[in-house]
């Protein structure tokens, strides 16, 4: 670890060995291409650990907590590390993988999102439903038609970050296969040693994922294994409440304007009739995922209105 402009920073891969390519018009090298490993990389998220508010916990919990009060347990647990991390003098997010356990729609996958974004370490989501081989998560390695690094490398790429959240979506519905084993792969890690000088096949060259913060969500646990089970800290979270629709709403809106590269003033203001609407349907389903899908088509109908206007 090293501080640079008083931030700390890892490095996360020390070298990338020559893959024998040129770098013209036609390709680059694969050392050229992820040389951004090679550089200090910021651990993120230090602001937001900060104790703010009558509650004295952190502002990222307290964040976490106004946005979806039905997950407190989550909340909770992010209090507590941001204290132990601020207590022993480590200044970033540093979570211990966590494991959502929770009914679908209940916006597990939603708030794990948004504690990347609000952190400032940057997210990425993997759907594990129905993956059947490990290359999701492991990559390609050299000597493949087309090689590619790991996730996690990838993802610390894009985040410019050495401590992203991963979330792994339906980590229980993953099936292995003679292609490889994405559970096996991911429990590889989360090993604490083994994170550290994870070989990456395409990188060829070991490579530290030991500051990522997984994040992985289940509707249920008794599919998953044991190895897996022991490396993560399983959090028991219930659904929404009906009285919790006005809360979410506005937050949703934000998060599909996030999606789609916009600010929220950008997205088509919408008629109270049609606001009533979705307040209904979040009432009696509950589900985060059905308000989110309902958000979206009615931007899409009014964006497909608006063009017709244009032409």
């Amino acid at each position: 670890m090293m501080v640079i402009n008083c931030r700390p920073h890892v490095r996360p891969c020390r070298s990338i060995p020559s893959d024998g390519l040129a770098d013209n018009e036609w390709s680059t090298s694969i050392p050229t291409q992820y040389a951004m490993l090679t550089q200090p990389l910021p651990l993120a998220g230090g602001a937001m650990l900060e104790r703010a508010g009558s509650s004295g916990e952190a502002r990222l919990a307290a964040a976490l907590r106004a946005e979806a009060p039905w997950m407190a347990a989550f909340a909770d647990r992010i209090a507590e590390r941001a204290a132990l991390s601020i207590w022993a003098g480590r200044p970033w997010l540093a979570l211990r993988p966590m494991l959502l356990v929770g009914p679908p729609g209940a916006g597990k996958t939603y708030l794990a999102r948004r504690l990347g974004a609000l952190s400032g370490c940057g997210d990425a989501v993997l759907s594990f439903a129905g993956v059947n081989s490990n290359a999701v998560l492991a990559g390609n390695p050299r000597g493949f038609r087309h090689p590619q690094p790991s996730l996690p490398a990838m993802i610390m790429q894009r985040t410019k970050t050495a401590n992203p959240v991963i979330v792994i979506d339906e980590v229980e519905k993953a099936v292995a296969s003679d292609l490889g084993d994405a559970v096996a792969t991911l429990v590889g890690m989360l090993e604490g040693g083994g994170a550290s000088r994870y070989f990456d096949g395409c990188l060829a060259a070991e490579i530290d994922l030991s500051h990522i913060n997984w994040v992985m969500t289940a509707n249920r646990i008794d599919r998953l294994p044991a190895a897996l089970l022991s490396r993560v800290e399983v959090i028991h979270v219930s659904g929404p409440r009906p009285e919790d629709a006005e809360l979410v709403l506005p937050a949703l809106w934000r998060d599909v304007a996030h999606q789609l590269g916009l600010p929220p003033s950008a997205l088509p203001q919408v008629e109270q009739a049609a606001e009533n609407a979705l307040l209904r349907l979040f009432r009696r389903t509950r589900s985060i995922r059905r308000l989110s899908q309902a958000i979206e088509t009615l931007v899409a109908v009014s964006a497909r209105h608006r063009l017709r206007e244009v032409h």
